[in-house]
Formats: C-alpha cells, sequence, structure tokens
C-alpha cells in the first residue's frame, strides 16, 4: 500500500534502510517559490496543488494523491501489459518514482497528465525489456455489454468480442496501443497524450489513425460487433 511505497522510497533516499525523516531536501524548498510562483494550474487542479504540498513536505498529500490514483494506474498498467501481478508491481515503482519527483516537480500539466506519463513511459519500458508483445482483453468491454450477461447467445458473442480485441490489440505496436488506450480508453486528449508518449501531436494522430487502421485490418473477418465498437472510437 501508501505506507509500503513510502517506506521504500525513504529507504532507498537514506541509502542505509533508515527512516525518511524529512521529505522535501533544502534544493527542494529552495526551488519550490520559484515554481509556485510560475505555476498556472495550481489555482484550477487541485492535485496539482496536492502535489505541490507534498513538495513542502506534507505527507498526507502524496497519501491522498495515491489513494485517487492507484486503481487507475494498476488498470492502466494491466491494459498495456495485460498481466495483473505484473500491472500490481507497475503500479508501485509509478509512485515511487512520483515520490522520488518531488524535488525536480514543474507543475507544467494537470496532475493526471503528469502522473500517466510517467505510467506510460514505465509500461513502454517494460514491454521493450521483455521485448515481446502485450494486450489487454477488456479495454472496451466494460460496463457496455453488461447487460448481455443472462443472454448465452450474447455472452458468447462477448467472448469472442474479447477475444478478437485482444488479438488485434496483441499485434499493434506497443507506442499505439498505448496512444489508442489514453485516448480512446483514459478519455486525454490528442495534445496530453503526446506528452506522455513523448512524441508530436502531429505523430501522436497518427500512432492512433495506424492503431484503428490495424485493427480494423485484424478484426475484418471477425465478429460484426467487434468492427462496431473499432468503428467508434
Amino acid at each position: 500500500g501508501v505506507f509500503h511505497v513510502i517506506r521504500i522510497a525513504g529507504e532507498l533516499r537514506c541509502g542505509h534502510g533508515g527512516p525518511l525523516r524529512g521529505i522535501a531536501t533544502n534544493a527542494g524548498v529552495a526551488g519550490l517559490k520559484g515554481r509556485v510562483a510560475s505555476d498556472d494550474f495550481a489555482e484550477t487542479d487541485e492535485e496539482v496543488s496536492l502535489m505541490l504540498d507534498f513538495c513542502r513536505g506534507n505527507q498526507d498529500a502524496f497519501i491522498q494523491l495515491y489513494r485517487r490514483y492507484r486503481d487507475r494506474m494498476v488498470a492502466h498498467a494491466r491494459r498495456m501489459l495485460d498481466d495483473q501481478a505484473g500491472a500490481e508491481d507497475a503500479a508501485q515503482e509509478v509512485f515511487l518514482k512520483l515520490y522520488r519527483a518531488r524535488d525536480s516537480y514543474q507543475p507544467r500539466s494537470r496532475f493526471s497528465t503528469f502522473l500517466f506519463r510517467i505510467a506510460t513511459n514505465h509500461c513502454l519500458n517494460q514491454c521493450a525489456r521483455l521485448e515481446r508483445k502485450l494486450t489487454t482483453t477488456d479495454a472496451y468491454c466494460g460496463a457496455g455489454f453488461a447487460s448481455r450477461e443472462g443472454d448465452p447467445d450474447r455472452a458468447y458473442d462477448r467472448d469472442r468480442l474479447r477475444q478478437a480485441l485482444g488479438r488485434a490489440l496483441r499485434a499493434l505496436p506497443d507506442k499505439q496501443r498505448a496512444a489508442l488506450l489514453l485516448c480512446h480508453y483514459e478519455g486525454f486528449s490528442y495534445r496530453e497524450a503526446a506528452e506522455m508518449v513523448d512524441v508530436s501531436e502531429s505523430a501522436l494522430k497518427s500512432l492512433v489513425h495506424r492503431a484503428r487502421e490495424a485493427m480494423i485490418r485484424e478484426l475484418g473477418n471477425g465478429p460484426e460487433i467487434a468492427r462496431e465498437v473499432i468503428h467508434a472510437l
């Protein structure tokens, strides 16, 4: 949980396994005034304000951010990695990175954009290290199909849909998968998703377009409902 993350971060920071006694270093405190003064987001984004409070030394602010985003981080990592255990580990690593970012944090975007960029880059690095294509089977198969539970024929269609979408997502290059999930599942704008994937906005749009086209080709001979889902993206 969050206290495990804090304990590990403290041990790493001290370098000898001892408790972390001061969250904000002198360097972090010295640089905080300037970054707050130049901040355009703290007034409109409560979570940016929480992150800045954490930078000042308020550990409760970090705990609030963890509780707000922990489940979303696990879900995002699971869709990227198709591995629940790996997603739990990835989410913990993301929050460790967030904890360690407090001295260098600059509020240049919404907090969610900042955190999802950390998470997406971490997952992309995991994909590169594993050298394999990873997938999700339920990214687009949630509440919209829940009403079909009582109908065996429709349940079969739902299973076929999951399998077809899983194959299509598995075939995508990692960055295309990330771009598609960020824009069409997490609901980020092209500009925000481009920042997370570390490409230009035009390149991000190209990634999404190519991902959609690839999935449509993959699903060309698949269930009709799967094609409908992709055309709705």
